[in-house]
């Protein structure tokens, strides 16, 4: 008889795991599994295990890996949750690589040009380029980037960013109706999650979250709960600026999250040369600070600048931030996952352990994601390896920051059996 073909293992796989018994009926008609692919003998089952309590999805766990084993062509069950992505706590923005926030302390210093205009610059430098207006009570960063809604939906219910030139946006004003809405806390909160979280971004290197000025309920949704990688400060070199500035700066440093200080409008005399000396940074809590921006009203609309070959002195400062910013992110990359890691993050406890120790049956060194410090995993794995008389010969626990940890074990193999 031929080998069966990925497809037909796909389908037998479907067939008996419509055996498996639920309280509402199979897990297939159920949507607690989403996906069954198949690969040379390799079954990977997409679970929404967050739709069970803990009991019930260990048991269901066994069910299914016990179901496609029992499926003719099947040589091994990997087990994968919906939400592996998803982090432990906080905000669930997924499709970018690197998140920063830029705030200012005071209205009117021109963060959301700045924002446009760094957009720009970075888009021109190469990057993927994606943009949030989180300022719900002013969301005019749209018309500096020259786009208009309403903003579409994806086949899957997502929102779909509005293009603009290659940079990906969203914003409340290119889905909010005309017209006023008082934003109080909770609203601001709910409508930031919901807008951040459910935007479906395309792959992009790099989110620039425009925030309200001031320190309110929004700001401290963005900084306290969204995985940032860092964030830009932008002032004037005025000091209630540069003293309302040190009160954001605390803000996010107490948030442990790294910050730039954008001194903006700074005052240029083009018969003594440079830039005013700039002396309010240090009284700023910050990582570094970036060239004064000085007043340019060509920046007002950055549509019309080409920040790949800036001609206005405004347009070479923002290109300059372009360049800060990208090494600042790139200074602050921590190690990362493996594409073909095994991911385990979202299974419940005995699944995970089950999981790995399946896995090193196949192979003796493996790569694995995990959501916490998997310390307890590794503990389970080598008191299950010792009860077969094998050791774990490596292990290393890489923390990855928001992407969560990646284990890499190493395994002595199985002694091959005694033939008498």
């Amino acid at each position: 008889m031929a080998p069966r073909t990925d497809d037909e293992i796909r389908r037998a796989v479907v067939d008996q795991l419509r055996t498996v018994e639920l309280p509402g009926g199979d897990p297939i008609a159920e949507g607690i599994i989403e996906t069954v692919r198949a690969d040379d003998g390799i079954v990977t089952l997409t679970v929404a295990f967050d739709r069970l309590d803990q009991r019930t999805a260990e048991r269901v766990a066994d069910q299914l890996r016990g179901a496609g084993l029992s499926t003719a062509g099947v040589d091994h069950v990997r087990l994968e949750a919906v939400d592996a992505a998803a982090p432990a706590s906080g905000l669930a923005i997924t499709g970018v690589d690197s998140v920063l926030a830029v705030a200012s302390a005071k209205g009117g210093v021109g963060k959301t040009t700045v924002t446009a205009g760094l957009a720009r610059a970075l888009h021109a430098a190469g990057l993927d380029v994606a943009v949030f207006d989180a300022n719900v009570y002013a969301p005019d960063l749209p018309d500096l980037l020259g786009v208009t809604g309403p903003v579409p939906q994806t086949p899957a219910g997502r929102l779909q960013p509005v293009d603009a030139d290659g940079i990906e946006v969203v914003s409340l004003e290119l889905i909010a109706d005309d017209g006023p809405t008082a934003w109080r806390g909770a609203m601001v909160h709910d409508v930031l999650t919901d807008l951040v979280e459910d935007a479906a971004w395309d792959d992009r290197d790099v989110l620039l979250v425009d925030l309200p000025p001031g320190i309110g309920d929004a700001v401290y949704t963005i900084v306290q709960q969204a995985p940032l990688d860092g964030g830009l400060l932008v002032t004037t070199p005025t000091d209630a600026a540069v003293r309302a500035a040190e009160r954001t700066g605390a803000l996010f440093a107490a948030n442990d999250v790294d910050t730039i200080v954008v001194p903006n409008m700074v005052a240029t005399d083009a018969d003594r040369g440079p830039f005013d000396d700039w002396d309010g940074a240090p009284r700023i809590d910050a990582a570094a600070t970036a060239a004064p921006v000085p007043f340019d009203p060509s920046l007002r609309e950055p549509t019309a600048r080409s920040f790949a070959d800036p001609t206005t002195p405004g347009a070479r400062a923002i290109a300059a931030l372009g360049e800060t910013v990208a090494s600042f992110r790139e200074e602050r990359a921590g190690p990362q996952p493996l594409a073909d890691a095994i991911d385990l993050r979202g299974l419940p406890p005995a699944a995970r352990r089950r999981q790995a120790m399946g896995e090193l049956g196949r192979e003796t060194a493996i790569t694995l994601r995990l959501r916490h410090d998997p310390s307890a995993l590794v503990a389970d794995v080598e008191a299950a390896l010792e009860r077969g008389d094998r050791r774990l010969a490596e292990t290393t626990a890489t923390d990855l920051g928001r992407d969560g940890w990646r284990l890499d074990l190493a395994a002595e193999p199985a002694e091959p059996p005694v033939l008498e």
